[in-house]
């Protein structure tokens, strides 16, 4: 047998033992800030997308996210439906059957509204993570659901140059469950996830997991939407005259919408106009996050009423 030989069939075990064993923890997302704003490495609107979310209309960023998938300009691979894991210790402060109806209130008005392209919704994780006594992730319980098979399978088709981004916008549930399922999937995966206290960190043992196995970029660690801008229902006045333009100005004019404002969105926001986010800092050892004085409000809101006026958007009667 020859060294070459040797050699090439030694290269092969290591990369079958790497592709095993993946690395114990995940690098923080590698990014640059420039005149276009906050870049990350590998990350652009070309990406493969999964928006995961616990609830649908107290946002408004579900809606810019179907709006680009309809008008085209988003590879939307799947809606998924995490349970609210908001005081699970004590009881769920909500319902599967409250969840579900607050998406089949979106998906009602968009699809009346002419919007297509959009993938049914598949029901994530329905119950929170318990940290096992030894600490481990790898000894952690967990059950399988449509929503992490569906991660990854869509992760399983990406790489690492060209990852899947998932926009969450609750519990990191449904995401740890996928990685708990298939840990090789580590770094062809980009978590983007909404600090904004604890309720999206309700399940403390997903959100660490997320945080530790894949590349994690946070938004508002200690701090909220009223912390960076005042909320203007007015512009919503002028979206168009349909269900989904009505539920949204319906949406605007609420309590919930004074505190929520952008929502889950600013990543989603970020990924067609980069100068939407400017700044970016370590948080922690494993992840990013973007310091309160990082967010460009006035070109979010730039980017979402152009986008939710794109005639693209919805399709014309005949």
């Amino acid at each position: 047998m020859s060294l070459l030989t040797v050699t090439v069939r030694a290269l092969a075990f290591l990369s079958c033992l790497l592709l095993a064993f993946p690395p114990a923890r995940a690098v923080p997302p590698k990014y640059k800030v420039g005149e276009q704003g906050l870049v990350l490495e590998g990350v652009s609107a070309a990406n493969p997308v999964i928006y995961d979310n616990d609830w649908w209309v107290d946002v408004p960023d579900a809606a810019y996210v179907w709006a680009k998938a309809s008008a085209g300009k988003l590879d939307l691979r799947g809606n998924v439906i995490t349970r609210c894991t908001f005081g699970w210790e004590k009881g769920y402060a909500h319902k599967k059957e409250e969840q579900t109806r607050d998406y089949d209130k979106l998906r009602k008005a968009a699809t009346a509204s002419g919007l297509r392209n959009i993938p049914d919704a598949v029901w994530g994780a329905e119950e929170a993570l318990r940290k096992p006594k030894t600490g481990r992730v790898t000894d952690t319980q967990f059950v399988a659901s449509a929503g992490s098979k569906l991660i990854v399978a869509e992760a399983r088709k990406a790489t690492a140059g060209k990852p899947l981004l998932i926009l969450c916008g609750g519990s990191c549930t449904t995401i740890a469950t996928a990685y708990l399922t298939d840990p090789t999937i580590a770094d062809k995966v980009v978590v983007f996830q909404i600090d904004g206290g604890g309720y999206n960190g309700s399940d403390g043992w997903a959100w660490e997991i997320a945080m530790k196995k894949f590349r994690f970029a946070n938004w508002a660690r200690g701090y909220f939407w009223k912390e960076v801008g005042e909320w203007d229902p007015k512009p919503f006045a002028r979206l168009p005259a349909n269900p989904l333009g009505d539920l949204l100005r319906e949406y605007a004019k609420t309590d919930l919408a004074k505190a929520n404002q952008w929502g889950d969105g600013p990543w989603a926001y970020h990924l067609f106009d980069a100068r939407c986010l400017t700044r970016a800092e370590a948080y922690g050892k494993d992840a990013i996050t973007i310091p309160k004085g990082g967010t460009d409000m006035k070109r979010m809101r730039e980017e979402f009423f152009a986008t939710l006026n794109d005639p693209a958007v919805y399709r014309k009667k005949k």
